[in-house]
Parts: C-alpha cells; sequence; structure tokens
C-alpha cells in the first residue's frame, strides 16, 4: 500500500515500524473470543497483525481509498469488516458489539473527540489503546497538582485507569510528525456515582477557562454569585482561597458540585 500517498488535510501519519506495531499489538492482547475496532486503520499496520489473532475486528477508516484498498486486501478474512466511514458517528450496536477493545493511531486533529466518545461508549468498551500526540498523552494521564491537569483528564479519568506506556519518535512514522507521539492504556473502572453529571461538567470546564486564574476567580460571577459566598464555600471543603484548578482533585470537584447543588447556587 505504499503507492498511496497520505492526506495532509486528514492528518494521516502511516506507522511503519515493525517495532513499535508490535508493541502496540501486544498492549491491545485480545484472544479469538473477543472483538476488537479499530479507529483509521491506514494501510493496515495493525490491522493485519490483529487479524491473525482471530479475534473479530472492525475496522473504521474515513478515507475512501484506503477503506477500498484494504477492503480489497482483507476480502478472504471472515473475522475481519472494513468500514468507510466517519468513527465519530460509529454507532456499536449498529453491528452488535456488546463488549470491545478499542485500538488505533489517532489522527491528532481527532484526538480529543474520539475519547469524549470513548467515555460516552465505556459501558461497552473494556480497554481502549492509543497513539496520540504525546502532548495530549501527557495532559490524559496527568494528575491533579501538574501543568497538565484537565478537564480531558478529568473527565476521562472518572471511568477508566489512564496509563502512558511508551513515547513513539516522528521517525516511526512516513511521513514523520512534528512533534512525538506516545501510546496510552484506558481500563475500564468501577463506575462512581455522580449525581449531577451535567452541572459536574459545566463546573469543570468553567475552573479552567482560564487555566491562570485563581479557581474562585474562574467561577465568580457565573457559577457562584460573589467572592465572599465563594470563599465561605472553599473553606468549608478545605480549598483555599488562593487555589487554581490545576491543583483540584476530581474527587474534589465532585465535592464542590454536591455543595453548589445542595445550596441551590446551581
Amino acid at each position: 500500500m505504499t503507492d498511496i500517498r497520505p492526506k495532509k488535510s486528514l492528518g494521516q501519519h502511516f506507522l511503519v515500524s515493525e517495532r513499535i506495531v508490535n508493541s502496540i499489538v501486544e498492549l491491545i492482547s485480545v484472544s479469538s473470543k473477543q472483538a476488537v475496532v479499530e479507529i483509521g486503520p491506514g494501510q493496515g499496520a495493525l490491522t493485519w497483525p490483529l487479524s491473525k489473532t482471530g479475534a473479530r475486528l472492525i475496522a473504521v477508516e474515513f478515507d475512501r481509498v484506503l477503506a477500498a484498498r484494504l477492503n480489497s486486501e482483507f476480502e478472504k478474512n471472515s473475522n475481519v469488516t472494513i468500514l468507510n466511514e466517519d468513527f465519530l458517528k460509529f454507532e456499536p450496536q449498529s453491528k452488535d458489539l456488546d463488549k470491545f477493545v478499542l485500538c488505533g493511531n489517532l489522527p491528532y486533529n481527532i484526538s480529543s473527540p474520539v475519547i469524549d466518545w470513548t467515555v460516552k461508549n465505556r459501558n461497552r468498551i473494556t480497554r481502549a489503546v492509543f497513539m496520540l500526540q504525546k502532548e495530549v498523552a501527557l495532559r490524559l494521564t496527568s494528575s491533579a497538582g501538574s501543568k497538565q491537569w484537565s478537564p480531558l483528564a478529568i473527565f476521562t479519568q472518572l471511568y477508566y485507569d489512564a496509563r502512558l506506556c511508551f513515547s513513539v519518535p516522528p521517525d516511526s512514522f512516513e511521513p514523520p510528525p512534528e512533534v512525538d507521539s506516545a501510546v496510552v492504556t484506558l481500563d475500564i473502572k468501577k463506575e462512581p456515582e455522580i449525581k449531577n453529571a451535567l452541572k459536574f461538567e459545566q463546573i469543570v470546564r468553567r475552573s479552567f477557562k482560564q487555566r491562570r486564574k485563581l479557581l474562585l476567580n474562574n467561577l465568580v460571577p457565573d457559577i457562584i454569585p460573589d467572592s465572599q459566598t465563594a470563599a465561605k464555600i472553599f473553606r468549608e471543603l478545605e480549598f483555599g482561597t488562593k487555589v487554581r484548578a490545576e491543583e483540584i482533585e476530581s474527587s474534589k470537584f465532585l465535592e464542590l458540585t454536591e455543595k453548589l447543588v445542595s445550596l441551590n447556587i446551581i
């Protein structure tokens, strides 16, 4: 498939390192009794070794030319289905997928939407293995107190254990991207009880709206009506009025949400 040129408009960088491919397939770790959904198979670097596991494999490719080529190459593989569609519109139930492993070398321009999709469909996903821009991988796997802590990490880590496994240099791709990449795993964990999920999301996003501002200043007056009320609530939750959003753990954001709801502030 080397005669197909990567499309810059689709953010295509084809994985060509056999060593990296083997490492990713090892992380995906599926058997013939499982199902796998691959996002953006491209030239099939992961698709080929995954097809040999005997697992039911559904590969979703947006590029019409690549999808057609893959369909031709895998037409004799009864366990492989190639779909030419936008993954963000993919509905697992349409293919009778109950539980599956999700994987892919994600185009940088759709990484965050794919992660949002992964959170939304968490009841069906047992594990996700993604190649991401390293900057995004660091944010996704960060913890409170770091500069990378963000809504992306908070919303994902509520439901998944996120782990950065290894970095991937640019020369592992054709053409080489201008930045390093990294592979992360997301393993489903026991879901927390969130009584006011939409309000929780609203508070978290507002808290990070301007990262350099204090948490109090981000929340007043859009969420909390005035600084005096905010200061009182912060003291009760043991935040401190000089705290920034990046210092607050997910559990504390949940406490803040419940406190604001109980006071009919939000």
